[in-house]
């Protein structure tokens, strides 16, 4: 959810960027879940990011 909305604000021939935080934003608001560890929403991200192909189109601080 966190990179297709990433996706949808990024400008038009610009990446999108998609954070670790976005993706703690995005678990809270839609199913009220903390994460306790950044490396947790981290690898989640990494895992999303790989399989969506998304090193065509985003950049991501998951990988920091």
């Amino acid at each position: 959810m966190a990179i297709a909305e990433a996706r949808r604000r990024a400008a038009r021939g610009e990446p999108a960027i998609v954070t670790v935080g976005d993706v703690t934003r995005v678990a809270y608001q839609h199913y009220g879940y903390l994460f306790e560890e950044r490396e947790e929403v981290a690898a989640a991200l990494r895992q999303r990011y790989e399989a969506a192909d998304c090193r065509a189109d985003c950049m991501t601080d998951a990988f920091n």
